[in-house]
């Protein structure tokens, strides 16, 4: 997951902190202020980081049912702790799944070993 993080650091690092400035200046009403951002962060991720691309392609149902929680029980977000528990396993379910791909690739792209 670290590399994750330094992927979107590295490709939408702007995008991050102007995201994260914005929901810091309007502690109240940042998911109307700052929903521009948000998407631009979003798009950023999705057409640069495969791992991310992934899990919103793989997870939406899980992720919209985690939103809605927090949504409707924005006073008490710790309710919502078994639908961010399925949504961690979901995402780490596609890591793992990733991380396979990436060995697979990587068994293709090795040489041949020559046999004697």
């Amino acid at each position: 997951m670290d590399q994750t993080l330094d992927e979107v650091n590295k490709h939408c690092g702007e995008h991050v902190q102007a995201y994260a400035s914005c929901v810091d200046g309007h502690e109240q009403t940042w998911k109307v202020d700052c929903l521009e951002l948000r998407k631009a962060l979003t798009k950023c991720t999705d057409e640069n980081v495969t791992l991310m691309k992934m899990v919103r392609m793989s997870c939406q149902p899980t992720i919209d049912k985690y939103q809605a929680c927090l949504n409707k029980n924005s006073d008490n977000p710790a309710v919502c702790i078994d639908s961010l528990r399925d949504l961690y396993e979901c995402t780490e379910s596609v890591g793992e799944m990733m991380e396979k791909m990436n060995k697979l690739k990587q068994r293709a792209q090795e040489p041949a070993v020559a046999s004697e």
